[in-house]
């Protein structure tokens, strides 16, 4: 069984790589299942065993990238003294890490429907890591989506302008709007939450 398995890790390694070597030369509309294939040197039936569609496989891709860089942030989250700033620089660094895929599916057509994917599972881990489980899941819910959506926004500024900003900077400042926003939101509806 872990034969399997493997063979299966390393088909599906060989088919994002594939589509990531593809989406540094040309963009994410562009590109064809076949091109994929022949990149891979799979098969097409061998890419339709593990994926439905490119799309599948790039948010395969891309969620990858946010696991391994969660498992990380995990180990922070649990202690008590959890530095904020540290958490949102090592996005940043995963991001500037790599820079090239993230601006290749920004200048995309396409990269709506990703963005809101990769929202979507931002919020998920939002939800299940950053928001206090005291609140109501009404008001988890609205500060899930407001953090994912600014974060997001000011990742994709942070890619497309090129402030000087190094990942710390950006992040700091990130986690002082973002503190400074919250502390007002809970001010005034202290009642709500």
């Amino acid at each position: 069984m872990t034969r399997t398995d493997r063979r299966i890790q390393r088909t599906q390694k060989l088919i994002t790589d594939a589509l990531l070597n593809l989406l540094m030369a040309k963009k994410f509309n562009d590109i064809t299942i076949q091109e994929i294939t022949d990149t891979a040197n799979v098969g097409r039936a061998t890419f339709y065993l593990h994926y439905h569609n490119k799309e599948q496989c790039l948010i395969q891709l891309l969620t990858q990238g946010f696991d391994s860089l969660v498992t990380e942030i995990e180990s922070v989250l649990m202690k008590k003294d959890r530095d904020r700033v540290f958490i949102v620089e090592q996005i940043f660094i995963h991001i500037a890490n790599r820079r090239k895929l993230y601006l290749a599916l920004l200048n995309d057509t396409q990269s709506a429907n990703i963005l809101l994917d990769v929202k979507k599972y931002m919020k998920q881990r939002a939800l299940q890591f950053a928001i206090p489980q005291k609140l109501n899941p009404l008001m988890k819910e609205a500060i899930a989506t407001y953090l994912t959506g600014a974060l997001l926004y000011m990742l994709i500024w942070w890619l497309e302008e090129e402030p000087e900003l190094s990942p710390k900077q950006a992040a700091t400042l990130f986690v002082s709007i973002t503190e400074t926003g919250l502390a007002q939101f809970q001010n005034r509806f202290e009642g709500i939450a």
